[in-house]
C-alpha cells in the first residue's frame, strides 16, 4: 500500500517529535530517505516540501505522528490516530503595558487519517488553543492520489492552502505566518515528480467583494528539493490573488471597514449610503522560502508580501493604504547533550507597513530545545520585539518575553 503523506494535501508534513528540532530533523530525514530508496524518494522529498506549504508547525508534527503509526503495521495501516499537547509557561513585557505571566494549554490537537483505497485518503483534525481557539474542526479533507500510477493529486476540503512555508526551530510562529496563513475550504490540484512539486487551488474566500458570493480566490505554488552528501536544499515560491483572505487579515479588514461605516453613520455622512463593509477589490500576495542543511547547521529564510496597497479603509499605513510584508531569517544548530538530541537557534524577523495588524517592526529570538524522551520535548525561547515608531502609528517601545514549552505527541 502506498503511503502518501496526509500533509501533501493540506500543507502538513515536517516533524520528528521534538518541538524545537522538528524542522532540522525533517530535512535530514529527507536525505536519509533519498539514500535508502533513491529515485522514488526523490519524488517524496518534493512531496514533503510541497506539503509543507501553508501548514502551521503543530499540524506538521501531528502528521509525522500519523506517518509513524502508519508504518507500524496492523490496523493502523488503514486508520491512524495521533495527537499533540503543548503546555506553555511565559513571562511577557508588552509594548506600553504592565508585565504579565501565564500558564496555558497552548495546543491540543487530535488527528485521524485513513487510507480508504489505493487512490483515496481522508484526514481530519480537531484543535483547541486556550484563550485563542475554541474546540473546532481544524482540518477535514479527502485526497485522490496514487504515486505508483501518476504523479498528480487532487485534494478537496477544509485545509491550509499552500501559501508560505512558515518553517522555524523556535516556539513562536514566524511573522510570515501571522500575515499569510490561510485556512479555507478549497480544491487543490497538484503534482509531485523527481524533486519538483506544485499545485493550483481555488476557494470562496470569507470576504465577498461587493457582496458577490463566488469561488473567485485562487493561488499557485512551486517547490523543489535537492540533496547531495550532507547538503540539502529545499525552496519554494507561491502567489495568491487575495492576501486579504488570510486568517489574520480577513478579521482586521472586516473590523476596519465596519468601524469606518459606523463612523460615517454616526457623523451622518452621505457616503454611508454607498460605503461597502465588504472589500471593494482584491490585493494579491507573494512569498518565497528557502531551507538549507549543511551537516548539523540549518538555515531558514522566508519573505512574504502583498503585491499592492490595500484600500485605506481596509488596512492603512500612515496616510495611504498599507502594503504589509514580513520576513524570517533563522540559523539552527543540532547537537547531542547527554545523549539527547537538542537544537539551538537564533532568528531575526521583521515586518513593514504591518502596524495595523499589531505586529512588531523587528524581533530577535533565541531558542533551545531538547528531546527529553521519545515524542516529548522541552523548549525555551527568549524574544525581544521593537514596535513601530509613534510617527508610524506604533508606540516606539520595545517588549520582551520568555516562554518554556513542554510538547508531547501521542
Amino acid at each position: 500500500m502506498h503511503t502518501k503523506p496526509i500533509a501533501a494535501a493540506v500543507g502538513l508534513a515536517l516533524v520528528a517529535g521534538v518541538a524545537g528540532t522538528a524542522r532540522a530533523q525533517t530535512l535530514e530525514e529527507r536525505v536519509l530517505q533519498l539514500e535508502e530508496e533513491n529515485a522514488r524518494q526523490a519524488a517524496q522529498i518534493a512531496e514533503q516540501k510541497q506539503a509543507l506549504e501553508g501548514a502551521p508547525e503543530r499540524v506538521e508534527r501531528l502528521d509525522e505522528a500519523l506517518e509513524e503509526k502508519r508504518a507500524g503495521g496492523g490496523w493502523f495501516e488503514r486508520i491512524q490516530i495521533a495527537g499533540l499537547i503543548e503546555v506553555e509557561a511565559g513571562y511577557f513585557e508588552p509594548f506600553d503595558a504592565p508585565s504579565e505571566s501565564d500558564l496555558v494549554l497552548a495546543t491540543f490537537e487530535l488527528g485521524i487519517a485513513a487510507q480508504v483505497t489505493d487512490w483515496v485518503e481522508i484526514g481530519a483534525a480537531l484543535l483547541y488553543e486556550e484563550d485563542d481557539t475554541d474546540l473546532e474542526v481544524d482540518l477535514a479533507f479527502a485526497t485522490l492520489y496514487n504515486p505508483d500510477v501518476a504523479p498528480v493529486f487532487f485534494t478537496v476540503g477544509q485545509v491550509y492552502v499552500p501559501f508560505g512555508a512558515y518553517e522555524t526551530n523556535l516556539v513562536s510562529d514566524p511573522l510570515t505566518l501571522e500575515i499569510g496563513e490561510t485556512r479555507e475550504t478549497a480544491a487543490e490540484l497538484g503534482f509531485v515528480h523527481q524533486g519538483f512539486g506544485g499545485s493550483v487551488y481555488g476557494f470562496n474566500g470569507d470576504h465577498k467583494l461587493n457582496g458577490d458570493n463566488r469561488i473567485s480566490s485562487w493561488g499557485a505554488n512551486l517547490s523543489y528539493a535537492w540533496e547531495q552528501d550532507d547538503i540539502t536544499v529545499a525552496g519554494g515560491v507561491g502567489w495568491i490573488n487575495n492576501l486579504g483572505d488570510s486568517d489574520s487579515l480577513q478579521d482586521t479588514v472586516a473590523d476596519n471597514r465596519n468601524a469606518t461605516f459606523d463612523e460615517l453613520v454616526e457623523g451622518e455622512d452621505p457616503r454611508a449610503d454607498s460605503f461597502s463593509t465588504d472589500p471593494i477589490d482584491r490585493t494579491g500576495g507573494w512569498t518565497a522560502n528557502l531551507a538549507v542543511i549543511v551537516g548539523q547547521f540549518n538555515f531558514i529564510g522566508e519573505y512574504l508580501s502583498a503585491t499592492d496597497d490595500f484600500d485605506p479603509d481596509s488596512l492603512s499605513y500612515k496616510d495611504h493604504g498599507a502594503r504589509p510584508s514580513a520576513w524570517n531569517i533563522e540559523l539552527g544548530y543540532s547537537f547531542p547533550v547527554l545523549g539527547k538530541e537538542t537544537v539551538a537557534a537564533v532568528a531575526y524577523q521583521g515586518t513593514d507597513e504591518a502596524v495595523g495588524l499589531e505586529l512588531p517592526k523587528e524581533s530577535w529570538l533565541i531558542g533551545w530545545s531538547i528531546g527529553l524522551f521519545d515524542n516529548t520535548a522541552l523548549s525555551f525561547e527568549y524574544r525581544n520585539d521593537s514596535d513601530y515608531s509613534e510617527g508610524e502609528g506604533g508606540t516606539g517601545d520595545s517588549g520582551n518575553s520568555f516562554v518554556a514549552q513542554l510538547a508531547v505527541e501521542f
